[in-house]
């Protein structure tokens, strides 16, 4: 606040003294717009990141160049404008002749040995920064010193002997190798910096090089006598630019939110002030000595800011969003580029991303997530920026979207029949959404149901194959398992038991007979062995007798039992949909036989006119299907019943029991295995039940 007020202080020092009577109107307008300039880059890094050297080292400077340029401009007031107007005018002219060294030093020595972290590259760098320290007090001193007695307009040393020369040469020559030392640090930072810090290094190296050439040229003929004050100006123009774009494109202290506001109440102060310059200072020379001043010019100035700051303060947001966040998008031209995308994208899942993309240059988001429906979880499909750690699944529950974490503005993706996926994005902090955000986020949720249903039904179709092997995996491990541990060990008896009747036919006859009977009935336990389990993978009754036969036959082997409805005149049906029907009611069954606590199962079958349905009771605890960790009997019933294009519903509540219901479209009934050889060369196809 203090070097805003001295900047605005001195920029009025600098329209009333006269062109002659100073440092000049062009060096104090500049000086203060530096200073500003200076305080507030210095401001910002501060208030992010207190632990920073860098801010107050530039809050420091941008200080210490409004005050050199006040004291100068106020001098020039006081003892040659308006001579003995104001008190103090020798005491500023002394203070403005030394105080540029506070800038400068710490220009040339601490920025570039402590750019951008506020630290020296490493520790063999700390004694440079205490000899700049020490240099800085030497410097301060001595200017002090030679800077008695001066007078504007020059505040310009006198050096009058040897020791003057000297005072002075001795710690300009030890500033001269200590810039020299910290540029040199600044370039082994440079060399092992990568990423951002090295893009951040090359902004800062460019600034410098370029302010001390325009220094450089001033001393090469035909430029003519330098300007100390105009090297000043050009010394320190880029630091504030420098940091500025490193802060801002490169995201140096990530604040880009107070670099908007800041940059947004810079422009209304500047716009204020020109307007009461202009009309008090500007009119008012011109008609003053005729009307007599008085409150008529600032009631006018205050009147035109009144009236322009509304469209001020919209444009001043403008730029700065342009600042900040570069051109982004309006959303229309969002939606049009998202359209393109869709039309022009080989794979609809390479769409997500762009819409990830998209939103985040339209809306200048901290990042965008996008998540898809597959089965009853929301699974993260793309986020922006692409390095961004993935987002969490999310759990949806009665088809409705889960609640996210305060700050995300989020929309789902649905059609009329489901939840499809959801879109959010998270604005940096202090920046909170705005309206515009959130209709843009609603608009192209609208607009990508169709995409996220394809890409929700590819990753339906994906875990449906995985599910698919996975289960496949699973049951060739169960018969391996079941032939190891059942019909295998019945044919090794078998084996043993054959050889021990070999050797009784030789020594024991008597005995063979008892033995041979034995084997019998351990031959047919084998054989019935191997039945049960050829009735696990296929039985042969289904592909033989149909559906109601098989289920029947599988109901008499059932210890508890089962009630069951299951209509004779339903016949027969594709071989495929009776084997979906038929393995989805024995995992039913199995199920209620599980689950259901001694509850005795319902079993009922049902069919029309293109139309098959089986319905699985059970008066047990129940369950809630909504529930995570279900298992995979459900989720395989509902494979099977979808491959042939059925449905598969659960109704189910704690305390109520449970009903699992499928219902299957009928196709054309095929010959069956165990009918080809019945029904000739040409089987004519019926529809429905046969």
């Amino acid at each position: 606040m203090s070097t805003v007020t001295l900047a605005a202080a001195n920029a009025m020092l600098a329209v009333l003294n006269r062109p002659d009577d100073g440092p000049g109107m062009g060096y104090g307008l500049g000086a203060s717009l530096m200073a500003v300039a200076f305080a507030a880059v210095g401001a910002l890094v501060a208030a992010r990141s207190p632990g920073n050297p860098m801010g107050w080292l530039l809050g420091g400077m941008g200080l210490a160049l409004a005050a050199t340029s006040f004291c100068q401009g106020y001098a020039a007031y006081a003892l040659i404008t308006r001579p003995g107007s104001l008190p103090g005018g020798e005491v500023a002219g002394w203070a403005g002749s030394w105080l540029w060294v506070l800038v400068v030093v710490p220009a040339g020595t601490f920025l570039p040995l402590l750019f951008p972290d506020g630290r020296p590259p490493s520790a063999r760098w700390r004694p440079v920064a205490w000899l700049a320290a020490a240099d800085l007090v030497v410097v301060v001193v001595c200017a002090a010193v030679l800077a008695t007695g001066f007078a504007p307009p020059a505040f310009e040393p006198a050096l009058t002997g040897l020791a003057d020369h000297l005072l002075l040469a001795v710690p300009a020559a030890a500033f001269c190798a200590l810039a020299l030392a910290s540029a040199a640090a600044s370039l082994v930072r440079y060399s092992r910096a990568g990423g951002e810090e090295r893009q951040q290094l090359k902004w800062f190296g460019f600034s410098v090089t370029v302010a001390a050439a325009a220094v450089v040229v001033q001393f090469v003929p035909p430029t003519g006598r330098p300007d100390w004050r105009a090297s000043l100006l050009v010394l320190t123009a880029g630091i504030p630019v420098a940091m500025g774009v490193a802060i801002v494109k490169y995201r140096l202290y990530d604040i880009d939110a107070v670099i908007h506001r800041t940059f947004s109440y810079t422009v209304l102060a500047g716009f204020i002030t020109a307007v009461y310059l202009a009309v008090v200072v500007g009119v008012g020379s011109a008609v003053g000595a005729r009307t007599g001043g008085g409150m008529l010019l600032p009631l006018v100035a205050t009147a035109i800011a009144a009236l322009g700051f509304s469209g001020v303060r919209t444009r001043a947001q403008r730029l700065a969003d342009r600042l900040v966040h570069g051109a982004r998008a309006t959303p229309y031209e969002t939606l049009s580029r998202l359209s393109e995308r869709l039309a022009t994208t080989s794979s609809i899942e390479e769409f997500l991303p762009s819409l990830a993309r998209a939103l985040a240059e339209a809306t200048g988001a901290l990042r965008t997530d996008v998540w898809v429906r597959v089965g009853g979880r929301l699974e993260p499909a793309a986020s922006h920026p692409p390095a961004a750690e993935p987002a969490a699944p999310l759990d949806v529950v009665e088809d409705a979207l889960p609640r996210l974490p305060p700050g995300h503005t989020v929309a789902e993706v649905r059609t009329h029949e489901a939840l499809l996926g959801a879109i959010a994005l998270t604005k940096p902090p202090g920046e909170p959404p705005t309206a515009t955000d959130a209709k843009l986020v609603a608009d192209l949720a609208a607009h990508a149901a169709i995409a996220f249903r394809d890409v929700a039904r590819a990753a339906e179709l994906r875990e449906s194959r995985r599910r698919i092997v996975t289960a496949q995996d699973a049951e060739r491990r169960r018969l391996e398992r079941d032939l190891h541990d059942g019909a295998q060990q019945n044919l090794v008896a078998l084996a043993l038991k054959l050889r021990l009747a070999r050797q009784l036919l030789d020594t024991e006859p008597a005995h063979v007979g008892p033995l041979l009977e034995q084997l019998g009935a351990e031959a047919e336990s084998a054989l019935e062995t191997v039945r049960d389990l050829a009735r696990g993978v296929f039985p042969a009754i289904l592909a033989d007798k149909g559906l109601v036969p098989a289920l029947r036959a599988h109901l008499a082997k059932l210890p508890a039992g089962a009630e069951a409805d299951l209509p004779s005149s339903l016949g027969r049906f594709a071989p495929e949909i009776e084997a979906a029907v038929y393995f989805c009611c024995l995992e039913a069954l199995q199920n209620a036989a599980k689950h259901a606590g001694g509850s005795v199962p319902l079993l009922r079958l049902a069919g029309g006119e293109g139309w098959l349905e089986f319905t699985v009771r059970d008066s047990g605890p129940g369950f809630d299907p909504r529930s995570p960790g279900q298992g995979s009997g459900l989720r395989n019933m509902k494979d099977r019943l979808e491959a042939v294009g059925g449905v598969l519903t659960v109704s189910s509540a704690p305390g109520r029991g449970a009903t699992v219901q499928g219902s299957v479209r009928l196709l054309p009934c095929r010959p069956h295995p165990g009918e080809m050889d019945s029904m000739g060369d040409e089987p004519s196809p019926a529809p429905g039940a046969g």
